[in-house]
């Protein structure tokens, strides 16, 4: 008898990622189609596009659990859905926030190479919020759902179906560059392929989406935070002449390089307790 497939092939995941990608943009579109009434008020596309985020999100976790339960992958081990001691799950917080502001700076001084069409920040009305249920909405579904949806495919069934077929850095780096170009954002590509390797890195160590879980999502939540937040006078400390203060640069840099190396402690330990 022939011994049950535990991961999927890459070439299977990749297809996958494709799929569900489609998917979600041809549901995007026909609800669309459906509000079509509607399409000319910008409230309602605004309002919609909330909806969007957490139905369109909710695909790329949906869609992948009931296809490994169909081809009867354990879901447990294929999305790296494994707990982590807590001192990890707490390094996470300070490693989000040093990448953040890390990416903040290259955002910056990419600013000055390539021009920013304005419907890129366009497209960032819909993370704006006034009420308590654009608050609900925003971060349910722009920082919740969109943090785990995307973890679990990307940091979880594409990573680790590639690392078992060749080695950890190409896994890394093709995850990252697959959610990078699932974005469809050329202006912000750059910081969102590091910001995907340094995620990659931190599922494979722990192998768990819980540590990138917790930094992408307080990466979403900062940015819709400071989107909506008049903090220009608060954060004077933050700035320096158009760009990051120096200071909480190296800061940043500090706590980045800290973190990883006390999120990685432990489970060298392990790697070389096996080893000997």
């Amino acid at each position: 008898m022939q011994e049950q497939k535990q991961f999927p092939e890459p070439v299977e995941a990749l297809l996958l990622v494709l799929a569900v990608f489609a998917i979600s943009i041809l549901s995007v579109f026909s609800l669309s189609l459906l509000n079509q009434s509607d399409l000319g008020n910008p409230e309602t596309i605004i309002q919609n596009t909330r909806y969007y985020y957490i139905f369109g999100g909710s695909l790329f976790l949906i869609i992948p659990l009931f296809y490994a339960r169909f081809r009867g992958y354990p879901i447990r081990r294929v999305f790296r859905l494994n707990p982590v001691p807590g001192s990890v799950a707490l390094l996470s917080i300070p490693i989000g926030l040093a990448l953040t502001v890390l990416s903040d700076e290259l955002d910056r001084l990419l600013g000055f190479i390539i021009t920013v069409p304005q419907w890129v920040y366009e497209m960032m009305y819909p993370l704006k919020a006034e009420t308590t249920s654009d608050w609900f909405l925003i971060l349910t579904g722009a920082v919740l759902v969109a943090a785990v949806a995307e973890e679990v495919l990307f940091r979880g069934l594409l990573q680790i179906s590639l690392e078992r077929k060749g080695d950890v850095t190409r896994a890394v780096l093709l995850s990252a560059l697959a959610w990078t170009l699932v974005h469809t954002n050329p202006y912000w590509a750059v910081e969102i392929f590091i910001m995907g390797i340094f995620m990659g890195f931190l599922a494979w160590r722990t192998n768990s989406i819980i540590p990138p879980v917790i930094v992408h999502a307080l990466n979403n939540f900062i940015g819709v935070w400071m989107l909506n937040m008049n903090l220009e006078e608060s954060m004077q400390w933050y700035e320096w002449n158009g760009h990051v203060s120096p200071v909480v640069l190296v800061i940043a840099m500090v706590v980045l390089v800290w973190g990883l190396r006390r999120i990685s402690a432990p489970y060298q330990e392990v790697s070389e307790q096996e080893y000997h």
